[in-house]
């Protein structure tokens, strides 16, 4: 079958021609997971932080309750393992934590990192997203907080090798940011476009607020031309995935509930809207009952792009190349499908043209080089 061009869902002809004459298994499957490279769009800086990261930075702070701990009471504490009731219940580990990422060097050692941490899944680039609200304190105002971030993430590009951009995170819970931080952390947003932050999003149970609360935000943002994405359809009624595509914003952040708004799916496809798809925290969230009962295997079957994502790396414990393991195990994704989705991902950035395309051609010869690997007698 011929090859898709980029960006509608296939893959390059050189990648196509590759796959000649590859006799796929799950362990070549896997090899190729290993060596494919990726980026990373939907991922929380808080919820980024590995046990041995908390651990780290308590002593940084010198936070003693956290610091004496030993690492297997903080995975105990700060990992969500396995399936919870609600979003609520795991949005909740996060504050256990969230405290440690109150100073400069905290926010700089913990973006450094991430970095560090998507080096080792081949990541080529992330956009890392965060409230600056929920992580600013009296002697720490929103401002500096974006500018340590954006220290530890061009440490991170020069000791590892992977490019990186902000998406400043709006939050829905009036308990946690008021009408007022979100309207400064939007200005925060827009006075650093070009300058480190590429976008703007939606975060939190959409339960709290809804997303036409944020019109104004939003009309902004997009006048401006920055990137825009919102947590949308991860959590009963998903009215949010229509305000998504009527003021036609760039991603959608969950999107599970897609299939049960009528026409909505239709919607997407048409527009080509991508959609950040998060396996593991969908079932951790209880966002699906199970991995197998998953929509994207039937959004890529649809058409629609999607970006593979760990949402929570630290406070689920999982990789970036777990989640294409699911992709290939619970939904049957082939070697296309994987090399297709890594491509839209990069598709789907929030970058300008001029920066995708020398991105787009490391991807392409790196992906080659994968792939010639494995087409190599055994």
């Amino acid at each position: 079958m011929r090859a898709r061009p980029p960006g509608d869902g296939g893959i390059p002809q050189s990648l196509s021609r590759a796959l000649d004459g590859i006799r796929w298994t799950p362990a070549r499957l896997s090899a190729l997971i290993q060596g494919l490279p990726k980026v990373e769009t939907h991922l929380h800086l808080d919820g980024s932080l590995s046990p041995r990261t908390i651990k780290d930075l308590a002593l940084l702070m010198g936070d003693k309750t956290i610091a004496q701990k030993p690492l297997a009471e903080i995975e105990r504490l700060a990992v969500v393992k396995s399936p919870r009731a609600s979003l609520d219940e795991v949005l909740a580990s996060f504050k256990l934590f969230c405290r440690l990422l109150r100073e400069p060097q905290a926010v700089e050692e913990a973006s450094r990192r991430v970095a560090q941490r998507a080096a080792a899944q081949n990541v080529l680039h992330f956009e890392l997203r965060f409230a600056p609200a929920l992580l600013a304190a009296e002697a720490f105002p929103q401002e500096d907080v974006l500018e340590a971030a954006l220290r530890g993430l061009r440490r991170g590009a020069a000791e590892f090798g992977v490019s990186s951009a902000v998406i400043v995170c709006l939050i829905r819970d009036e308990d946690l940011v008021s009408d007022r931080q979100n309207s400064e952390m939007l200005d925060l947003a827009l006075a650093y476009h070009g300058r480190g932050v590429v976008g703007l999003d939606l975060a939190g149970n959409e339960r709290a607020r809804p997303l036409s609360r944020f019109k104004p935000h939003y009309a902004r943002a997009l006048k401006a031309g920055l990137g825009t994405t919102a947590h949308a359809g991860e959590t009963p009624p998903g009215d949010d995935l229509d305000l998504i595509l009527d003021w036609k914003l760039d991603r959608i952040g969950h999107g599970v509930l897609a299939g049960k708004r009528p026409g909505i799916l239709e919607r997407i496809r048409k527009r080509a809207v991508t959609i950040e798809t998060n396996p593991t925290s969908n079932l951790r969230t209880g966002a699906v009952k199970s991995l197998s009962e998953h929509p994207a295997r039937s959004w890529r079957r649809a058409g629609i792009p999607i970006a593979i994502s760990t949402d929570d790396p630290g406070v689920f414990g999982i990789e970036l190349g777990g989640e294409y393991e699911v992709l290939a195990r619970h939904w049957g994704f082939g070697a296309e499908d994987l090399l297709a989705v890594s491509l839209q991902g990069l598709d789907s950035l929030f970058l300008p043209e001029r920066r995708k395309r020398p991105l787009r051609r490391r991807w392409e010869a790196l992906a080659l080089k994968a792939l010639r690997s494995l087409a190599k007698p055994s």
